[in-house]
Order: structure tokens, then sequence, then C-alpha cells
């Protein structure tokens, strides 16, 4: 009897069962609202280095926020996006955010030093941004749900 009830929950070749489609789409979800949450946690942090003139602090967290920025806009991508397919001006919308995100990544990613006003201002915008995309993100997860 445990063999028929196996048997009838066998997917087809290709395809996954119902039930573990679902799980892994709930776990992969959750590993990138994770990301995003450890963007906003270092964007946090490198702003409160930013503005208490610890330069040192600063080039470290600095680094770490855009890896992680990285990080998540690749799952962004590579998670989300091939199986949440947004209309055409939503896509518009997160490439035109993606490149200004990594625009920042290339200017900001590797410094030795840094000018602390500069990527306090360069941060602001990128902040406004990436509220942004959080919102399309967040409607269109809600949509495909």
């Amino acid at each position: 009897m445990a063999q028929a009830t196996f048997a009838n929950t066998q997917a087809q070749p290709g395809s996954l069962p119902q039930d573990a489609a679902a799980a892994l789409q709930a776990a992969s979800d959750q590993s990138f609202q994770e990301l995003r949450s450890r963007v906003i946690s270092y964007l946090v942090k490198l702003n409160h280095a930013l503005d208490k003139d610890l330069s040192d602090l600063s080039q470290a967290l600095l680094s770490r926020f855009c890896d992680t920025l990285v990080d998540y806009l690749s799952a962004g991508h590579f998670q989300v996006f091939q199986r949440v397919v947004p209309l055409a001006h939503e896509y518009a919308a997160i490439e035109s955010t993606t490149r200004l995100a990594m625009n920042f990544n290339d200017s900001f990613g590797n410094l030795r030093t840094v000018d602390i006003p500069e990527v306090k201002a360069a941060l602001e915008q990128l902040a406004l941004v990436l509220g942004t995309r959080f919102e399309l993100e967040d409607d269109l997860l809600a949509d495909h749900h």
C-alpha cells in the first residue's frame, strides 16, 4: 500500500511534485527576503558610520554592503524573475534600478579610501532607488502567489 501511495505522488520526468515545487519556491522567496534584509541592515549601518565620520568602519561596511547588494540583485534575477515574469514597464524599472545599483557597486565597492560626502550622497540616491524596487518586487511577488 505504501508503494502505491508513493507511486501516485511521483512527478512526470523533468518536473517536481507540486508540494516540492511550492516548498522550493517558498525557500527561494525566503532566501531572497533575507538578502534584502541584509542589504537594508548594511545600508543603515553604513549610513550611521558615514554620519559619524568613521572612515575605516565605513570602508569595511561599504565593501560588505556592495557584496550583499550584488548578491541580492543576482538573486532577484535568477531566483525571482525567472519564475515571476514582470510586465514590460516593470522589467524596465527593474533593469534601471539594477543598472544604478551596479554603478554604485562599480564606483564604491573596492575603494581604498572613502570620500564620505561622496559616498553618503550616492548612498542616499541608491536608498531611494532601492525603496522603489522593493515596492515593485513586493507587488510582483504578491501578484504571483
